[in-house]
């Protein structure tokens, strides 16, 4: 038997703004490289991806690139919070919701309420709702698709606004 002890501090892996602490990157390192020892298996293949994603860059059909496509690879998102930092989304009268996923597979469509006030949310809250088709939680983008963030619903594009998105995945091929 094993024994265990509580560590001599504590330390915090997110920040107040939602944002990931030099800790938490440490933390998510160690993780992806653990190697599998004892039971449970291997977390090789965790990654976090912090990304600024702004009206601009969505606006007119566009996409934002949040987890690159890598020839052969596969990505399942295994949690993601809204850091609740950035500039509210507004003006040009727009209504556009924030959809975030890779081709058909959607894993979270951002209310238009949330952008236009933005505030911490993790992946299930109101404010970063999991997907409507509960199979898309655990569904791997397709080999060689970007995961992305785009303008979903409404009918006109914002004028100002960024958000920050964290996604924490893993690659399974």
């Amino acid at each position: 038997m094993i024994a265990v002890q509580a560590p001599s501090q504590r330390y915090a892996f997110v920040d107040e703004g939602g944002f990931l602490t030099r800790e938490g990157l440490d933390l998510l390192e160690r993780l992806r490289l653990r190697t599998g020892e004892g039971h449970g298996y291997a977390l090789n293949g965790l990654y976090a991806y912090e990304t600024t994603i702004s009206q601009s860059e969505v606006a007119s059909g566009a996409s934002k690139i949040i987890i690159e496509a890598i020839s052969g690879h596969q990505w399942k998102p295994r949690w993601m919070w809204l850091s609740g930092g950035g500039t509210n989304f507004s003006g040009g009268s727009g209504d556009r919701l924030m959809s975030i996923g890779s081709g058909s597979t959607v894993y979270s469509i951002i209310p238009a309420a949330t952008l236009q006030s933005l505030d911490f949310a993790v992946w299930g809250d109101t404010g970063l709702p999991k997907p409507s088709t509960a199979a898309h939680a655990t569904t791997a983008s397709a080999a060689g698709v970007n995961v992305v963030a785009k303008y979903s619903g409404g009918s006109a594009d914002y004028t100002a606004g960024a958000m920050t998105l964290v996604i924490i995945a893993e690659r399974v091929v």
